[in-house]
């Protein structure tokens, strides 16, 4: 069968190989899964502030300023959006909203606002299927994605650029999957790729060398065999529990 591998479906194998079987391969939960997927604050913080980026973007860049993030914040937030977005009362949605304006403004003054951007995603807010891609990777295996943006540099190679809401992360294989995407879809070399986390104003960066490709592509692969070959499921008991749509049906939930 094929299997396409996103960062994200990687990071919840890693996790918790019982948590993406749920997630991707039950039949069972597959009936109820709208009904189980719970509202998780900083996951929706973090989807207002990709947002507000992305629109701020699409703005002439004489127009890329404070008031106008301000102003394209309040309409991608809408709030209060209350109990249905998980936030519990109005001084904890006040309290988030509150930090994704932190975040935006340390972005304002920090970085480039007018880069030569290249590609955007096409469909904020809301609707970002419309901008998953996908590309062959192998024998029954294919690449997905959303990029944040794509610059293009003065000698016309491409540097991709991920917004981070969370901690900070200790390796760079979801870059470099990007890096597979990007080169794949618009045949163009990228030359750089970087973190932006939004909560400590680092700012990693890499220049991804044919070395680093291939160790990259030969994780996926790994990776990829892996999830084939798995039979077992096992679930990885660990903190994140807590946060699992699942819990009430794993065999670990004691």
């Amino acid at each position: 069968m094929l299997l396409t591998l996103s960062p994200s479906k990687i990071n919840i194998y890693l996790n918790c190989h019982q948590q993406y079987y749920f997630e991707y391969l039950d039949p069972e939960i597959a009936k109820i899964k709208k009904q189980l997927k719970k509202k998780r604050v900083e996951m929706e913080m973090g989807s207002f502030i990709h947002d507000s980026l992305t629109l701020f973007f699409k703005n002439p860049a004489e127009e890329r300023n404070w008031p106008k993030m301000v102003e394209i914040l309040k309409q991608v937030w809408q709030g209060p959006r209350g109990e249905t977005y998980g936030f519990k009362t109005i001084e904890q949605e006040r309290d988030f909203y509150n930090q994704a304006l932190k975040m935006l403004k340390w972005f304002v003054k920090n970085e480039n606002l007018k880069p030569d951007v290249f590609a955007l995603p096409v469909s904020p807010p809301g609707n970002s299927f419309d901008d998953y891609i996908t590309i062959p990777f192998g024998e029954n295996l294919d690449l997905g994605g959303k990029i944040d943006r794509i610059d293009k540099l003065a000698n016309g190679n491409l540097e991709i650029v991920d917004y981070k809401t969370g901690k900070e992360k200790d390796d760079n294989l979801q870059l470099l999957m990007y890096v597979f995407l990007a080169e794949k879809i618009f045949e163009k070399r990228v030359e750089k790729v970087k973190y932006i986390y939004l909560k400590s104003g680092n700012c990693p960066t890499i220049t991804p060398e044919a070395e680093d490709k291939e160790k990259a592509k030969e994780k996926i692969i790994d990776i990829a065999n892996q999830i084939q070959a798995e039979k077992d499921w096992a679930p990885h008991v660990s903190k994140l529990c807590d946060y699992c749509d699942y819990i009430a049906f794993c065999p670990a939930k004691k």
